[in-house]
């Protein structure tokens, strides 16, 4: 019989709209955090029921690479992460039926999410793209968007997308200023990223510098993987913290919230906190 603290991790999620919130929660969640090898044999005993459509994923079909088991838990093709972007939509949206209605921006178009939206939405209503140098744009077939500088029109989607991308971009001001323009009033961006949960402000990693292009480290680089150059990846400039909701509001977002969320039912688990920190914005 599993613990009571592993019964809590079986279906929940809160919601903040600051650090002062979050904080009173945090040496809980850490110690929680402690027994995800114990949750994860729970899921390795049942399996886990994929959000929106409910399909039982057995445990003989869950691949788990590593202790992180943010990035790991893979099953359809998803992440833990992604799953819970998925609970996060499926509690705004209901049904998928409702998510298809929805002119969606998904800055992403390589990974198993993207694959994952394709399949059951279709391409009615979705656009995927992946940020490719000038020199990768001649000699490609996939779309191409840089998000500090999106092509589409004012007022254009209802819903963005933006998964790991936030930590690479060397003006997330100005992304989050594009992404609130090319949404309608009441659209909604919806994402993940690394962050700094336990302090208000970013840790920078490197900055660009505008005159010569170049980035400059303020210490050891960090490198995430890129579907799109695997064999170098993409730098890390900052790992964002709580003013990322300031920032957000700032750049026209009426409302700016962090989902917290972590379900082994689901496969959403953490690594240093037990679950998956979400980012929501509404236009």
């Amino acid at each position: 019989m599993p613990s009571a603290e592993v019964l809590s991790l079986h279906d929940c999620g809160s919601s903040y709209r600051s650090l002062e919130q979050f904080q009173p929660q945090l040496s809980q969640l850490l110690r929680l955090g402690e027994r995800l090898g114990e949750v994860l044999q729970v899921t390795a005993q049942l399996g886990i029921l994929e959000p929106f459509t409910g399909e039982h994923i057995a445990p003989g079909q869950i691949e788990v690479q590593g202790a992180n088991y943010r990035e790991s838990l893979i099953a359809n093709g998803l992440l833990s992460r992604n799953r819970a972007v998925l609970r996060v939509l499926e509690r705004e949206y209901g049904s998928l039926d409702n998510l298809r209605r929805q002119d969606i921006y998904l800055a992403e178009a390589l990974t198993g999410f993207a694959l994952w939206l394709k399949r059951h939405l279709g391409d009615k209503g979705l656009i995927c793209s992946e940020f490719l140098e000038e020199r990768e744009q001649h000699d490609s077939t996939i779309p191409h968007q840089d998000l500090c500088d999106l092509s589409f029109s004012d007022a254009n989607f209802d819903l963005v997308l933006c998964n790991e991308l936030f930590e690479h971009l060397h003006d997330m001001d100005q992304a989050f200023r594009e992404i609130a323009r090319v949404l309608r009033p009441g659209g909604r961006l919806v994402g993940t990223c690394p962050m700094a949960f336990g302090q208000q402000q970013a840790i920078v990693k490197a900055i660009h510098n505008p005159e010569t292009g170049d980035s400059e480290l303020l210490g050891d680089a960090e490198i995430h993987e890129d579907p799109v150059r695997p064999d170098r990846g993409s730098l890390v400039y900052r790992i964002p913290g709580w003013d990322v909701l300031r920032q957000l509001q700032a750049a026209g977002f009426r409302e700016a919230v962090i989902h917290h969320e972590v379900a082994w039912k689901h496969g959403v688990l953490g690594s240093d906190l037990p679950g998956v920190l979400v980012i929501e914005a509404l236009r």
